[in-house]
């Protein structure tokens, strides 16, 4: 098989689509026989999940599926697919109210979609704290949606079992991580280190983005060990962290247009992303105050576009920008060298990964 799966990520993304947008049909009728006002809930996590999404957590999946048999029917695990991304939309719903994020691909996030329904229909009472609330409550049916894919599967019970046991696990491990991205957002700038930084990158992104995926799909295939288990995982946190790398670099750099986020978004969330962290620690006095003022004392809504492109200044010239670059080449590099070194992974899931890799640090959103 050549080195280009983008026909297969286009497939990945087709099915997906149409297996959601077949659940949520179903849902939406039954939101509605129960009462039509909770038809609100279906339709926003539909609109949601579909507008877009890269679907990489699918795709790694199915490479997971296949990485012991490459090439068996895509139809046995089109479900947990799904589910994978019915878990990711909810992680983003919640992650949007802790963020303040008002769009996401392009979009309304689910909590200001729910806060303009609240103004439209002449609600009483604080229409903001009414789409916050009411964005929880889709992020947990999202989040029984992907569970309930598990339902789909004609799995033995060990695998069963052991399938729930790494997702929960993942579900815990993300909540870790999730809690560290919070706490050194509160934290002043100087008491925030890289090892801080890359164990929430860890935690938060490679466990859940890349590790999880891989693991759900080797388990699915009934044809996973432990030795398998461990390969994955050892191309899957190096990965993971590149990932995220490319992530804050795109979160500051990015072009709205096409990430879909505005510019700057990291900053006035005040993100202590290691872009950020390197330059403090090698700006001169009169840039580590600024840094200090935007980071450790402004609000989210006194921090200007001037604030944010003087931010993108200090991380260029102090190293912050060359440095991450640097470090997610050796991440990726990491990655590379435990798929080179792996046994138990056949030679198309290896090249899948890998061209997934160079996908992670070029991407563009």
């Amino acid at each position: 098989m050549s080195g280009d799966f983008s026909d297969l990520l286009i497939e990945v993304r087709r099915i997906v689509h149409e297996t959601a947008k077949g659940i949520f049909e179903e849902l939406r009728r039954e939101a509605h026989n129960t009462h039509p006002e909770l038809e609100d809930i279906p339709v926003i996590a539909s609109d949601f999940t579909l507008r877009g999404g890269k679907r990489l957590r699918a795709f790694l999946v199915l490479v997971g599926y296949w990485s012991r048999e490459w090439g068996k029917s895509i139809d046995e695990v089109k479900y947990l697919m799904t589910g994978i991304e019915f878990l990711q939309s909810y992680l983003l719903v919640h992650d949007d109210i802790m963020d303040r994020d008002e769009v996401r691909r392009g979009g309304p996030t689910v909590h200001v979609w729910f806060t303009s329904r609240c103004r439209e229909k002449s609600l009483l009472g604080d229409c903001s704290h009414y789409g916050i609330s009411q964005a929880i409550v889709v992020g947990d049916y999202l989040e029984s949606m992907a569970v309930s894919t598990f339902s789909k599967l004609e799995l033995p019970a060990n695998a069963m079992t052991k399938l729930i046991q790494l997702y929960t696990r993942g579900l815990r491990i993300v909540s870790y991580g999730q809690y560290m991205d919070l706490m050194l957002s509160m934290k002043p700038l100087r008491e925030v280190d890289e090892a801080d930084v890359l164990l929430v990158h860890k935690l938060k992104t490679a466990s859940y983005t890349v590790e999880l995926p891989l693991h759900l799909g080797a388990i699915a295939s009934c044809k996973y060990s432990d030795n398998l288990l461990h390969e994955l995982t050892s191309y899957a946190i190096p990965a993971g962290i590149a990932f995220q790398l490319r992530d804050d670099l795109l979160g500051l750099f990015g072009d709205p247009s096409i990430t879909g986020k505005p510019v700057g978004s990291d900053v006035r969330e005040k993100k202590k992303t290691l872009l950020v962290i390197k330059a403090y620690k090698e700006a001169p006095p009169p840039y580590k105050e600024f840094l200090e003022e935007v980071y450790d004392h402004k609000e989210p809504s006194e921090i200007s576009d001037r604030d944010i492109a003087e931010v993108q200044h200090i991380v260029r010239d102090y190293g912050g920008y060359s440095y991450v670059v640097k470090l997610m080449k050796k991440y990726a590099e990491e990655a590379e060298k435990a798929l080179r070194e792996a046994t138990m992974i056949n030679d198309n899931a290896k090249k899948a990964l890998k061209w997934l890799l160079r996908l992670f640090i070029y991407r563009k959103k």
